[in-house]
């Protein structure tokens, strides 16, 4: 029998190769063109974005994207605005804070987690506040600071050994649901305003952590589940303003909303977790072969 690509040598190895129609059909090959199928692959793995408009109708593909210090100098502070709202009970907190009998009853409250049920949906993942723009531009910590000091947290998720997944956070309180919903609104106002900081000042850091994410989920061979929902979360940002290629912005919220970030993986034996991790990369690899920036995004980041 003949190689089914050139025709001419014997056929030696049988090889899957997507057709025209999109499905997977398996083909009878020759040695050298097994050996340039398996090259064609791990070439397109390794793609990122693609660079068109070259002479010749000539396409060019690039991996890396490094930070020079774009949009350097420090980024205004955040949450002033609540602070200064809630001054005086922040200076009360601080004055009970000193006695240990009142520290004592602080301790013993419960804290309340509210979600983000009435925000917009491109803010809202998995009932909790997607704060993806204020990490990447670096001013969670103060956004932490601002709702300690109003004696509230951020109550983050932990899974699979990565802290705070997907920087996705609810906002946890003593009883006060008036304040903290008040303290939501201004959340979500910082959010949206880091996200239009993060694309108009800080391109090179956006673009950065997005290349990062696509070459990890193109090359990994293994992956848990809460490294899967936390290299999506970026890419959610960029489906959202319509930057990629492959992939929507409801297939990524689909995706992100199946995974059990509960960790119950980390109570299968170390090679069963393996095999399970090595099965879940080896098909994120195939679905995210194609998916790339776009044109636009490349206008926006390169």
């Amino acid at each position: 029998m003949k190689c089914e690509i050139c025709h001419q040598a014997d056929a030696a190895k049988a090889i899957r190769r997507e057709g025209a129609d999109g499905e997977e059909d398996e083909l009878y090959v020759c040695e050298a063109c097994a050996r340039a199928e398996r090259q064609r692959r791990q070439r397109k793995s390794s793609r990122t974005r693609k660079v068109t408009g070259l002479n010749g109708g000539v396409e060019m593909s690039v991996t890396e994207i490094s930070g020079d210090g774009d949009g350097g100098g420090e980024p205004p502070p955040i949450f002033g605005a609540i602070i200064n709202a809630f001054q005086d009970m922040v200076n009360d907190l601080e004055r009970a804070s000193k006695g240990g009998e009142e520290k004592e009853k602080k301790d013993e409250r419960k804290l309340v987690e509210m979600g983000a049920d009435g925000a917009d949906a491109a803010y809202r993942l998995r009932g909790g506040f997607h704060l993806e723009g204020l990490h990447l531009i670096g001013e969670l910590d103060a956004v932490r600071r601002a709702l300690h000091a109003l004696d509230m947290e951020l109550v983050g998720v932990e899974a699979d050994g990565v802290k705070d997944a997907g920087h996705v956070y609810r906002i946890g309180h003593y009883g006060d649901a008036e304040r903290a919903g008040r303290v939501a609104k201004d959340l979500v106002r910082e959010e949206r305003n880091a996200r239009v900081r993060l694309f108009e000042e800080l391109p090179r850091v956006y673009g950065d952590s997005l290349c990062r994410a696509l070459a990890i989920l193109k090359n990994c061979r293994l992956l848990s589940q809460g490294e899967y929902f936390d290299l999506l979360s970026p890419l959610r940002l960029a489906a959202k303003e319509k930057m990629l290629d492959g992939i929507t912005f409801a297939e990524i919220e689909k995706m992100m909303a199946k995974l059990d970030l509960s960790g119950g993986d980390a109570k299968l034996e170390q090679e069963e977790r393996d095999r399970v991790d090595a099965e879940r990369a080896d098909a994120v690899n195939r679905r995210f072969e194609d998916v790339m920036l776009n044109e636009r995004a490349e206008e926006k980041f390169l």
